[in-house]
């Protein structure tokens, strides 16, 4: 009988063991999330903000140069020597930045690191302010003007991705400028998310 008894009180409190449990612990979830919140959720959420954000922009401008130049060409023909030389001022326009696009996302608790890829133009232009030509045997035509500009425009290109678009400043106002770009869109968004920069591994 005794036997029985003390049989009965283990299943009894082991009941009551069971039944506190299931009352105290969304209590309990409410106390652990309240010293040790997960953010990993909300970094989520904001990732996903985030990459649609990105998508929408595309295209983010950090800088942009103007240049003066100048363009010199003469086309010699047999026998007779020099029969066409063009002169040719130019102003050469870029906007330099990164495609939000191609930015890659990682999450890890709450923290979304966001890799930049490399700077690069955005767009670019050449503009003729003044032309000066003497082309009395072979006659500047408008196929060749603009072969011309063409040409000088990719060596424009080539000279300020050498000369700026890869100089320090040009990174470091790119990361500013996504920062600031990021920290507008996340002014509601929860401020315990921590979001960190680095640039992509450049591919040969």
């Amino acid at each position: 009988m005794k036997a029985v008894l003390r049989w009965l009180g283990r299943v009894a409190a082991s009941a009551l063991t069971f039944v506190l449990i299931i009352v105290l612990l969304p209590y309990v979830s409410r106390i652990a999330s309240a010293v040790m919140p997960d953010l990993s959720g909300a970094a989520l959420n904001t990732s996903l903000l985030l990459s649609h954000q990105m998508e929408a922009s595309s295209r983010l401008e950090t800088a942009v140069i103007e240049d003066e130049g100048l363009l010199n060409s003469t086309t010699n023909a047999m026998f007779i020597g020099q029969v066409q030389s063009v002169s040719i001022k130019y102003t050469y326009r870029a906007s330099i930045g990164v495609d939000l696009s191609k930015v890659q996302m990682k999450v890890r608790g709450n923290t979304i690191t966001l890799m930049l890829p490399e700077v690069e133009i955005l767009a670019d232009s050449i503009t003729p302010d003044q032309v000066s030509k003497d082309d009395f045997w072979y006659p500047l035509t408008e196929e060749r003007r603009k072969k011309l500009l063409d040409d000088e425009l990719a060596l424009c290109r080539e000279r300020c991705l050498n000369d700026y678009a890869a100089s320090q400043d040009a990174l470091d106002n790119t990361i500013s400028a996504v920062e600031s770009t990021v920290s507008g869109w996340l002014k509601a968004a929860n401020s315990n998310i921590t979001i960190r920069y680095q640039w992509q591994e450049k591919t040969e």
